[in-house]
Formats: C-alpha cells, structure tokens, sequence
C-alpha cells in the first residue's frame, strides 16, 4: 500500500527515478512510479504492450505519431500497443505508468 504516491518516490536533478509497484502490489501487470527531472527525457521507443499513463504533478508531453499532447497533474493518456512515443519532463513531473496484460 502507498498512502502518498507523490512521497514514494524523489526527484533528482538530472536524472529520471523509477520504482517498481506491482510486487509489494502483488499485481502481475507492470506498474511504475517515475520522477522525472525537468528537461528529461525518455527517446523514442514502443511496447508490445498498451501504456496507461496517469500524470500525478507537472507537465509531462507525449509525442506519438508527430503529434505532442501536454498533460498536466490528474491526467490520463492511453498509449497504443507498438504505437512509438517520446516522453519530455516539461517541469519536475511524476507520473504512474500501467503495462496492460490484454488488449481487449
């Protein structure tokens, strides 16, 4: 149990923090916690799997298929599977990142 997600996990200047849910979870699909310094970044990469993201503070924008969404604290974003994506850290930003077991 994490009564306070934003708490779980700190910034670094820098660098991007990362902190796996799922097994003190006990949850099969693949959950992480990120903290992502301003500026920072995850390059182009894709997953077999859909992405749930769900932005917890900061402003955090997505780039798929040339286009950039900007999402803000409390937002959701879907991630299709195999779709590439960009991550940017417009500010110090947290954010949950759900791996879906099925596409159905």
């Amino acid at each position: 149990m994490f009564p306070n997600l934003l708490e779980a996990i700190n910034y670094h200047d820098h660098q991007i923090a990362s902190r796996l849910l799922n097994q003190k979870l006990d949850i099969k699909e693949k959950l992480v916690l990120y903290a992502m310094a301003k500026g920072e970044t995850i390059s182009n990469e894709s997953s077999p799997k859909t992405k749930l993201l769900i932005v917890l503070e900061g402003r955090l924008v997505v780039t798929n298929n040339k286009e950039s969404q900007s999402l803000e604290g409390n937002a959701l974003f879907l991630i299709p599977a195999t779709q590439e994506h960009h991550l940017k850290a417009d500010e110090n930003t947290k954010f949950l990142q759900l791996e879906l077991t099925s596409d159905n």
